[in-house]
């Protein structure tokens, strides 16, 4: 329940979900195991693991889902390996050359021969919908991996009008400009890594990690043009990360006052100390997200 990256998307107008009909949208495409000759299979799975039994957790404005990927493991070399030996055992018989298009179709039978004995791994991907807030917040490292998961959400409800929260912002022109004044927006302090680049066709690089970021060192690399691409970030001692110019959120760490927040609920109402871990970091994320964008609008 304790996201570790966060890619933000806004709606672009006023959306509603009802519990019922959006629990019978993401049935349309649950989750369902890889067949003997699937490669891969993607759907939705149950948010809360075995502690719940629907494919969307409501609590009150927000609604936790989950995507989950399922994938057979061929390693390459092992296909390689098996193809080189039957386009030469070919060679020898009929004493002629294998063609592109004939190599494609005999891997393409090792594959299909191999899939029923292959390994199996899957990965689960969550996302929360805070309808007061307009947000989908995936926690994901990449947009290509949240959009896969946005993808299927619009499959599965016919229509999901939204657009990459900090899309519209040069972040690197701001989170230069707070390193540069070492002074991060209010209830935000700077942290101690920061990824900086040169603004030219070569994009000379310099990563700082674990640095004091006042430093001479640092403020020559910023007096020399390099902007700012990456800054660690904490907000009120309670959660810390790095904001991406990209306008990712990644390597979100909690602070052990907030995770003890809900440490006397039992281990026997894990559901309800799951939801309320939701409730929880969903709120506090949802913070960060809206205080970064007063920043970045200038409200004060």
């Amino acid at each position: 329940m304790f996201f570790t990256n966060a890619i933000v998307y806004k709606f672009k107008g006023k959306m509603e979900f009802f519990e019922d009909g959006f629990e019978a949208a993401l049935q349309q495409d649950k989750f369902k195991p890889c067949g003997t000759q699937d490669l891969s299979t993607f759907g939705w799975a149950n948010p809360l693991g075995k502690h719940g039994n629907k494919l969307a957790h409501f609590s009150g404005s927000k609604v936790l889902i989950c995507a989950r990927n399922e994938e057979k493991i061929l390693p390459p070399a092992v296909v390689n390996e098996m193809l080189a030996a039957k386009v030469e055992q070919i060679e020898l018989e009929e004493a002629r050359p294998v063609n592109r298009k004939e190599k494609a179709e005999l891997k393409e039978n090792i594959i299909h021969t191999l899939l029923p004995q292959a390994f199996v791994k899957s990965n689960y991907t969550h996302a929360f919908i805070d309808v007061d807030a307009g947000l989908i917040v995936v926690n994901a490292a990449s947009f290509n991996k949240a959009e896969q998961v946005l993808a299927m959400l619009r499959k599965s409800i016919g229509s999901l009008p939204v657009v990459p929260f900090f899309g519209s912002y040069d972040l690197d022109l701001f989170l230069t400009t707070w390193l540069n004044d070492f002074q991060a927006p209010e209830g935000f302090e700077i942290g101690h890594d920061a990824v900086l680049v040169e603004a030219d066709d070569y994009a000379a690089t310099v990563k700082v990690k674990n640095h004091e970021l006042n430093s001479e060192e640092v403020k020559a690399h910023l007096d020399g043009g390099k902007l700012v691409t990456s800054l660690h970030l904490s907000y009120n001692d309670r959660v810390n990360f790095n904001l991406n110019n990209d306008g990712t959120i990644k390597k979100i760490g909690y602070s052990d006052v907030l995770k003890e927040e809900n440490a006397d609920i039992p281990k026997e109402d894990m559901p309800v100390k799951l939801d309320a871990d939701f409730i929880l970091v969903s709120s506090e994320l949802v913070e960060v997200i809206t205080k970064i964008e007063a920043a970045l609008e200038g409200v004060e």
